[in-house]
């Protein structure tokens, strides 16, 4: 399997930007946002390390597909290992539970080697494991501020960035019928178009937030085209490079969007 050097350069320059929180992060945003927006990064994480298994099982990049899955297991375990020592209350940490109990599943899953009947396994697992994430993120965002809304748009972006590829990746492997993944792709890329289209009418964004959304929309474009090209499973997996190496940069753009409107939140 010969390299790919796009897909190198990304996903070193995401693993840069998404590698553990900034400064900026750690100073300026508050405890509910903090823990809100760890609860997000997972949900985005679930999906991006089933991808990462994906890439692996079709052999597209394996040294690439090998770092992606455990920068995202490790993002994943210390996002829980932080929220487990946080002020939640009763309700919250009950949700929290149901996320540990899915990530325990999902975890063994993905340290399993790469096959066709773990990736049938993971198409349901991690879906089950991104529903208990938003659960959590919807839990601790129950009684915040009105300015948190600002996080919504971004932070479901970051999660459907990697919820094109990884579905993009079930409809060209052919471990299941196409009529799933296909559908979820779909609306997957809809849904990021529209929220993107959304975003940009806010025009409360500072100047930090406001570049980082217009370079999200100058790269987004690109990635949207290349993963709606639906054909054969040998077709796009062809394909499959330039998709995983554009979900990468989609990915350190929408990190960096989010990072910039979580700032203002202590000045």
């Amino acid at each position: 399997m010969r390299p790919y050097p796009l897909l190198a350069a990304a996903l070193t320059a995401v693993l840069l930007a998404i590698g553990g929180p900034s400064p900026a992060f750690a100073l300026n945003t508050s405890s509910q946002e903090a823990s809100a927006d760890l609860a997000e990064q997972n949900r985005m994480l679930s999906q991006r390390a089933t991808k990462a298994y994906l890439m692996a099982l079709q052999g597209i990049n394996p040294a690439d597909a090998r770092d992606i899955l455990a920068d995202s297991t490790a993002r994943l375990e210390r996002n829980l290992a932080t929220l487990r020592t946080g002020k939640l209350d009763e309700a919250t940490r009950s949700k929290l539970t149901d996320v540990d109990k899915a990530w325990a599943e999902v975890r063994v899953q993905l340290d399993a080697p790469p096959s066709a009947s773990g990736a049938l396994a993971l198409y349901d697992s991690t879906e089950a494991l991104q529903r208990a994430t938003q659960h959590l993120a919807m839990a601790i965002n129950a009684n915040a501020p009105e300015a948190s809304r600002r996080l919504v748009l971004p932070s479901r972006m970051r999660a459907l960035s990697q919820r094109i590829a990884m579905h993009y990746l079930y409809r060209a492997s052919g471990v299941l019928t196409p009529n799933a993944p296909e559908m979820e792709l779909t609306y997957a890329r809809g849904e990021f178009a529209a929220n993107l289209y959304r975003a940009g009418k806010n025009d409360t964004y500072t100047p930090e937030a406001r570049e980082a959304l217009n370079a999200l929309s100058r790269l987004y474009p690109a990635y949207h085209n290349a993963a709606g090209k639906l054909d054969t499973p040998p077709s796009m997996l062809k394909n499959a490079p330039t998709v995983m190496t554009l979900s990468e940069q989609v990915l350190g753009a929408t990190e960096k969007t989010v990072n910039a409107l979580l700032k203002p939140a202590n000045p």
